[in-house]
């Protein structure tokens, strides 16, 4: 696997960080960076809901 490599690319337009970042941020794209608990392997974001990364690990 590839730095960049995506564990879920069948959620990874709708669900991860690295896309919801490149839309107009609202509430609710603001919660997931709340109390993070995972960190993105690739991008290095941090969220509270392992689902919204590429490559997650746990903090």
């Amino acid at each position: 696997m590839s730095e960049n490599d995506c564990t879920n690319p069948e959620e990874h337009c709708e669900l991860h960080m690295c896309q919801l970042k490149a839309t107009a941020l609202n509430e609710k794209i603001n919660q997931l960076y709340e109390n993070p608990k995972f960190v993105c392997g690739n991008c290095g974001v941090k969220v509270n809901r392992a689902e919204n990364l590429c490559r997650p690990k746990p903090l």
